[in-house]
């Protein structure tokens, strides 16, 4: 959450990919405990000593490679978005490809697995190694406390039933009533006191935490850097005309907000055993943090991660409690919704959140304390110094805040660094009982003391390395017994000097500063100087020697390119306008045009998708372009309504699974089996329920939500997606279509299924009950329509059911885009995108804007639920997973962006592109398998260059060289940048993965790529190149143009 509200407060976008640097230091920990260097030390057996020089190190390691991915990523894409001056939102959609590319990667380097960080074997024996608290327990009776006769309540407090001198403790039983509140504090035997147990590894994640966001506060509010990132933050444009390099400053900001994420990432490793999706799964929590807390305010954002961690907590044994008397177990997973809840309603109380609240309280404060006639009373000052120096009190006693926080800082650092010393000297080999427990008894350690089943390698690198680990822990405790008493005492000198000359009538002044400390800065800058001086003298003196090479090819290419171009676009020009399409695909023949030929090309890429050879072919070709065209009909529809959202009415909608799971479940509840659940209702009453009830959503979201920003509200609708898929997993009234209490929805009525398959009448079997479809479909004395049609097809038996699916999601694809082509070729359309260019303008001229918007989200999410329905029938029940933001929501937004924002041709184009990958993809993991089937050669040539690349990483490293070489001598500013980072992640590679990495990663030996993480890498990029390049979509929105009177000059109009 601190790492999204940095990036939000100096580069003004949400990030999407946060959760996965928070990722990536996850497997930096794994990266690093697979080093052949590191390794021996994890692989020691339990010694009950734990070992800090792995995990030391690995925090280090996190901070520095995700800070270092951070700045590569802004500088590969954000950069760019702004060089071009793009918006916020934006930059925000890119960043959810940036996400999708960066999880893909670690999916194929790292596997799917699950992974455990174990700096050390000793960190996870809980037992041994953790902390011990007494506590007391409190049972809420809530309800009816009554008890019926016979009953009784044993409660968890116990009393003396013996005698003073023989004490014999039992529970304390009622038989009136169970008390209102059960305090207790001993175990069922009455004599053992209850203790909260906290692990060591469990530990180190918030000390880690919380320190490291406190030395980014520090860092933020206490140093140049942090003033002129904060400069940035408030004015991009005046904080460069005061000489301020803001692009450095947005490096540093994707470095520190990257690092800060690793390093959580990395700690937060140690505690569960995770993959690639676990990021994922904290990102919205975070988000509901930052919004929660006002993004951009990092205070806010830590203030509001302490409360959304106490509501969560507390929510989950009440949620319990409150469940099992109702016999809903899974009661204590809605505990997950409990922070989207809490962040909904606060945002309808204070829609720019907690941090802007206390911003505004601290300014009225602050302008209240300048109007007061306040006299310092120095004196009293100068004796609190005395006696309370470390603590800063004498400062705060005159008002000056600043100093006063120094002093307290100071002693507060220096008291954690001790207790931080002290504890790893008490748990390492720096103790000298555990020393000698190690060593037997000797003075240093020996290669006798290795464990005995190593190899006599592997006994020569453990020594190395406990003689490293050794040395760090003795540096770690002896800077923890200096700097305790020495920061307090030098506190205290410093104030006893200071009141000694305020008592002698001289004015207190600040004391000295040390001269090396106060111009550390300073020295700093100046090295940075000296440093990019040197750079650029010594390129200036490369290119004098030879530079006129790449002058001359710079110039011979550029020529080049300017020809080539004026040609291009000289015939583009002439055949527009022999065309009668001066605009291109802006005006409306050319969209048209251009739609038919992508069209055309995309139908026959589908027709061309391959199938196995064999005695089915027909039926499974058949099978296969129907479930294409279900899938395109179900995202296009999606796709459709989230332009009429986002591309028509400005409304940056996040939440479009939230509509569509709204008419899933609808559906599927409505009309499954009474018997199951349901309510056996007809499926087209069905259906229009939902569409109502979708549109009855997405008009009262727009009340509540009409005062937030965009982000917040992109940030609202996806959190409602995700409090729809929890209660989908815990609420027993949102499942159906089981005997029992099955998670999910199931075995609901399809549509025309029976029709389909059994005819007109509904053949009985012989004991007289009607056939199901299923029994139908596989007695070959029915006639229906399915045999009929596998006929005509000669399919060799029933043509599928997604085939009548495939038919009905057409007729809905066409009949909901000719709707929507004509509701925004009416005044109201061109009402809906006033409000998207500027909702002030609209409003002035008369129109209602809340009101329109809440049609616009009606209308769009009636449309959305239908999109639901059709994916129910397809799936034939489903589970909450169907409704993961990455498998639904962002794969719309990629059709979206793709195909043209605010064109609804784009729309068809984008969403046949996204799902023509998902399908080629499905090949080609098939293809993996045999050499009989489809596109094996293909997926055998992906393979390769899959495996050239994790196994032969310095040849890409010096690849990558030759290249920015080459470019540097031509001038390709930006193929030799782009090539610069490609061959630092290769080097840094080459450098930290190991062969044990490759047979951790791939244990049957053949590093193969997963290609549904190579779909998921190419959609990523198809977002950012496609908000990069072509920001307006393949098909981008058509503007409505007049026709100019003719004859008449502008004077005449």
């Amino acid at each position: 959450a601190v790492g999204c509200t940095l990036t939000y407060s100096v580069q003004r976008y949400g990030n999407f990919a946060q959760s996965e640097f928070f990722m990536l230091g996850m497997y930096v920990a794994i990266m690093i405990m697979w080093m052949d260097y590191f390794f021996p030390l994890v692989s020691v057996p339990k010694d009950g000593v734990l070992v800090w020089t792995v995990l030391l190190w690995t925090l280090l390691g996190a901070f520095v490679l995700t800070g270092l991915a951070g700045i590569i990523i802004d500088r590969l894409v954000f950069r760019g978005f702004r060089d071009r001056k793009s918006s916020a939102d934006v930059m925000m959609i890119a960043s959810l490809g940036v996400a999708l590319i960066l999880r893909a990667i670690v999916y194929l380097r790292f596997g799917a697995g699950t992974k455990l960080f174990e700096p050390d074997i000793d960190w996870r024996i809980a037992r041994e190694q953790r902390f011990e608290a007494p506590t007391a327990l409190t049972k809420l009776n809530l309800g009816d406390r009554s008890l019926a006769s016979g009953d009784t309540y044993t409660h968890g407090s116990c009393e003396n039933v013996g005698t003073a001198a023989a004490p014999v403790y039992e529970k304390v039983v009622s038989v009136d009533s169970k008390p209102l509140a059960d305090v207790y504090s001993v175990g069922s035997d009455c004599v053992t006191e209850l203790t909260a147990n906290y692990s060591y590894y469990n530990a180190a994640m918030p000390l880690v935490i919380f320190s490291s966001v406190g030395l980014l506060l520090l860092l933020l509010t206490k140093t140049r850097l942090g003033r002129r990132m904060r400069a940035v933050a408030d004015n991009p444009e005046l904080a460069a005309s005061c000489g301020i390099n803001v692009e450095r400053v947005h490096m540093m900001s994707a470095f520190l907000s990257a690092g800060i994420s690793g390093l959580g990432g990395a700690i937060f490793a140690m505690t569960v055993r995770y993959s690639p999706e676990t990021g994922f799964t904290l990102l919205l929590p975070a988000f509901a943090v930052i919004v929660l807390g006002t993004i951009g305010s990092i205070p806010g954002a830590i203030v509001g991660a302490l409360l959304i961690g106490f509501v969560r907590s507390v929510s989950s044994p009440i949620l319990m409690g409150i469940g099992t008397p109702l016999d809903r177990s899974n009661y204590a997973n809605l505990a997950e919704v409990m922070p989207y809840v809490m962040i909904i309603a606060i945002l309808l109380v204070m829609p720019k959140g907690i941090g802007d609240a206390y911003d505004k309280w601290n300014i009225k404060r602050i302008r209240t304390r300048a109007e007061e006639d306040f006299t310092p009373n120095v004196k009293r000052a100068s004796i609190l110094g005395i006696f309370l120096a470390p603590l800063g009190i004498h400062h705060f006693s005159v008002r000056n805040s600043l100093r006063g926080q120094r002093y307290l800082l100071s002693t507060l650092a220096a008291y954690v660094v001790y207790l931080f010393s002290r504890f790893v000297k008490d748990n390492s080999i720096a103790n000298s009982e555990i020393f000698s427990q190690i060593t037997g008894g000797d003075k240093s350690i020996a290669l006798s003391h290795a464990p005995a089943d190593f190899t006599t390698m592997q006994q020569e690198a453990w020594l190395s390395f406990m003689e490293a680990e050794h040395v760090l822990v003795e540096i770690i405790s002896s800077i923890g017994i200096l700097v305790w008493p020495a920061v307090p005492i030098l506190l205290y000198l410093i104030a006893w000097r200071e009141a000694y000359h305020t008592l002698q009538g001289i004015e207190m002044k600040p004391s000295t500063r040390l001269k090396s400390l106060s111009s550390l800065a300073g020295r700093w800058d100046d090295v940075n100087t000296r440093v990019s001086s040197t750079w650029r003298k010594t390129t200036q003196a490369i290119d004098a020697k030879i530079g006129f090479i790449g002058i001359n090819a710079h110039r011979l290419v550029n020529a080049g390119k300017s020809k080539v171009k004026e040609t291009v676009v000289e015939k583009r020009n002439k055949t527009l306008e022999k065309l009668r399409m001066p605009y291109g695909r802006e005006s409306q023949l050319g969209s048209w045009l251009l739609f038919g030929i992508l069209a055309i090309v995309m139908a026959c890429l589908i027709y061309w998708l391959p199938v196995a050879d064999s005695d089915k072919a027909t039926f499974v070709k058949t099978l296969q372009l129907s479930n294409v065209m279900v899938t395109f009909a179900i995202f296009a529809i999606l796709a459709l309504s989230l332009n009429l959202h986002t591309g028509v009415t400005g409304q940056l909608n996040f939440g479009v699974i939230f509509f569509a799971a709204i008419g899933a479940i609808t559906v599927g509840i409505l009309t499954a089996p009474k018997e199951l659940h349901g309510y056996d209702w007809p499926i087209g009453y069905a259906v229009l329920f939902s569409m109502f009830l979708g549109a009855l959503a997405g008009w009262f979201l727009a009340y509540p939500t009409a005062r937030l920003r965009s982000d917040y509200f992109a940030i609202i609708t996806i959190s409602l997606g995700e409090i729809v898929r929890v209660l989908l997993s815990g609420e027993p009234l949102l499942r159906a279509g089981s005997w029992g209490s099955a998670v999910g929805i199931s075995r609901y009525k399809l549509p025309l299924q029976e029709w389909w398959f059994c005819g007109d009448s509904v053949p009985l079997d012989e004991n007289g009950i009607p056939l199901s479809p299923i029994a139908c479909s596989r007695d070959d004395s029915v006639q229906s329509m399915a045999a009929t049609l596998g006929e005509w097809l000669n399919l060799g038996e029933p043509a599928p059911y997604m085939f009548v699916l495939a038919t009905i999601g057409l007729i809905g694809l066409i009949l909901t885009w000719w709707l929507l082509n004509t509701v925004l070729a009416s005044p109201w359309g061109r009402i809906l995108r006033a409000i998207r260019e500027d909702e002030e303008v609209a409003q002035h001229h008369g129109h209602d804007v809340l009101r329109h918007k809440a049609a616009s989200l009606a209308l769009g999410a009636s449309i959305a639920a239908f999109a639901g329905a059709l994916w129910a029938w397809k799936l034939t029940g489903f589970q909450p997973s169907f409704m993961s933001p990455a498998k639904t929501t962002f794969l719309v937004w990629a059709a979206f962006i793709i195909g043209g924002v605010g064109n609804n041709r784009g729309m068809i184009i984008g969403a046949s592109i996204i799902v023509l990958m998902e399908f080629v993809f499905n090949v080609l993991v098939a293809g993996q398998g045999s050499s009989d089937l489809p596109l094996n050669e293909v997926a055998s040539t992906i393979d390769g260059w899959f495996e050239w690349l994790v196994i032969d990483q310095l040849q890409v490293m010096w690849i990558c060289i030759a290249i920015v070489l080459f470019a540097h001598l031509v001038k390709w500013e930006s193929v030799r940048e782009t090539f610069f980072w490609v061959g630092l992640i290769f080097a840094c590679a080459s450098f930290f993965f190991d062969d044990r990495s490759i047979e951790e990663a791939y244990p049957t030996g053949a590093v193969r790529a997963g290609m549904a993480y190579v779909k998921v890498l190419l959609i990523g990029l198809l977002i950012v190149f496609s908000l990069r390049y072509n920001p307006k979509g393949l098909l981008p929105e058509v503007p409505y143009r007049p026709p100019h009177p003719s004859g008449k000059g502008a004077e005449e109009q």
